[in-house]
C-alpha cells in the first residue's frame, strides 16, 4: 500500500513550536491514538491536498474502524474564497456525544467551540493546509467533568471527487483521561 508522501518542508515562520510538537508521532504513546494513526498510515494514498498524496475521504470505513468509531469526530473542511478555513461537523461519535453533552452534528467549529475556538482553529487549520497529522494532549478548558486531560489525534482526508487541491475532511480522535 502507498504510504502517505512526506510533505515539503514547512516554513519556519509558518509554524510555532506547538505545531512542530504535535507533528511528531513518535510522542503518541495512547493505544486507541496509535491504532487510528496505523490504520490511517495503511490506507491507498489516491488524492492529492496540500500537495501530498492522502488517503481519499471515501476509504473512511465504519467496518475496519468500528472500535474507534465512539471516539471519533468527521470534520468537513471549508475552503473559503477568501483563503481561510471554516470547519463543519459531519460525524460526532456516541463517546463524543456524550463528553459534550449534547449532539454536534451539524454545527460548525466556532458554534461548537465559543470562545475557545481561536485557541482551537489553528491546528485544524495546520492540518488542513499542510495534509499532516497532528497530536496534541492537554488539559480540559471546562471543568464540571471528572475527566481533565485529553488526547487528540487529527488526521487529513482529500477528496478525488472535488474541483480543487486541498485537505477535504479531518477526522479527530480523541481519548479522555480521568487521571
Amino acid at each position: 500500500m502507498t504510504q502517505p508522501s512526506p510533505p515539503a518542508a514547512l516554513p519556519a515562520n509558518d509554524l510555532d513550536a506547538a505545531m512542530n510538537a504535535g507533528t511528531d508521532m513518535s510522542r503518541l504513546q495512547d493505544a486507541s491514538l496509535l491504532r487510528a494513526l496505523t490504520w490511517w498510515r495503511g490506507l491507498p494514498c489516491e488524492s492529492l491536498a496540500a500537495g501530498v498524496m492522502l488517503p481519499d475521504r471515501s476509504r473512511i470505513d465504519p467496518v475496519a474502524i468500528p472500535d474507534l468509531l465512539p471516539h471519533l469526530v468527521l470534520w468537513e473542511v471549508l475552503h473559503q474564497t477568501d483563503g481561510s478555513l471554516r470547519y463543519r461537523c459531519r460525524l460526532a461519535g456516541t463517546a463524543m456525544v456524550e463528553i459534550h453533552g449534547y449532539e454536534f452534528t451539524g454545527l460548525t467549529m466556532e458554534e461548537f467551540h465559543g470562545a475557545e475556538n481561536a485557541r482551537i482553529q489553528p491546528e485544524y487549520d495546520f492540518v488542513a493546509r499542510y495534509g499532516r497529522p497532528h497530536y496534541v494532549e492537554r488539559s480540559l478548558f471546562w471543568m464540571n467533568r471528572d475527566y481533565r486531560r485529553y488526547r487528540r489525534l487529527l488526521l487529513p482526508f482529500g477528496d478525488v471527487s472535488a474541483m480543487r487541491d486541498g485537505v477535504a475532511k479531518i477526522l479527530n480522535v480523541a481519548h479522555f483521561l480521568t487521571e
